[in-house]
């Protein structure tokens, strides 16, 4: 994403790609995508404001968007399919957030707790990392 949009960070690639963000009065989820005439709109919970958190999640919303745009049906036909492109979302904003470190501080992160602390990558994605 770096080498299309000069950034790893998911706030700046949302803003080239005129996709809005809002922060709404939501609690679970975290975050949202919807549609409105076929426009991405990412909604983040209004607890993210200040949290490091938000950049995993939108993030994670962006993913959505990238990844699976056109496929809300697929992905509300089942919790299979559901399951997948979240998994899908989550892989992608990891590495993202990854990439983000490298590029904000020119190394790579020296453990998983550094892109925790940084920009809330959930712990499950370790793995993935």
């Amino acid at each position: 994403m770096k080498n299309q949009y000069g950034t790893c960070n998911p706030f700046e690639i949302c803003r080239q790609e005129d996709i809005p963000i809002e922060y709404v009065d939501i609690n679970c989820p975290l975050a949202e995508t919807v549609f409105l005439h076929d426009h991405p709109i990412i909604l983040l919970s209004g607890e993210l404001a200040e949290s490091r958190e938000r950049y995993f999640v939108c993030a994670h919303e962006l993913a959505h968007v990238e990844l699976h745009n056109g496929l809300q049906g697929y992905y509300a036909q089942n919790s299979i399919n559901r399951a997948k492109t979240e998994c899908e979302a989550n892989r992608f904003a990891a590495e993202l957030c990854k990439q983000l470190y490298e590029e904000e501080y020119g190394e790579c992160p020296d453990c998983f707790d550094c892109l925790h602390r940084m920009y809330g990558v959930n712990q499950t994605m370790m793995d993935y990392l």
